[in-house]
């Protein structure tokens, strides 16, 4: 199935997207439920002010991201660094 140059809701359900590819796609206000996106490329995103819950990120690698304001349970992201470099100073592992 292609969609080009549209703007249309897409309601998709119960559906194998495996293989699909979005290139120049604004998905912004989209929910995703249930969804598997093991082993998923994202490049150039925008995540700004997204939320995700319930997810299982092992093994997940973020690479030349802006994480400013960052939160992971409730805990800034700078915060969590500044204690990893802390910890690296005073000799902890």
């Amino acid at each position: 199935m292609d969609v080009h140059d549209r703007s249309d809701v897409l309601d998709v359900r119960n559906a194998f997207a495996s293989n699909s590819r979005f290139d120049d796609v604004n998905l912004s206000n989209t929910q995703f439920r249930n969804v598997n996106l093991s082993a998923v490329r994202v490049e150039d995103a925008n995540l700004s002010n997204a939320f995700f819950t319930n997810v299982n990120m092992s093994n997940l690698k973020i690479e030349n991201a802006e994480v400013a304001g960052m939160m992971i349970n409730g805990i800034k992201l700078s915060d969590l660094f500044q204690a990893y470099e802390t910890a690296q100073t005073a000799g902890g592992n």
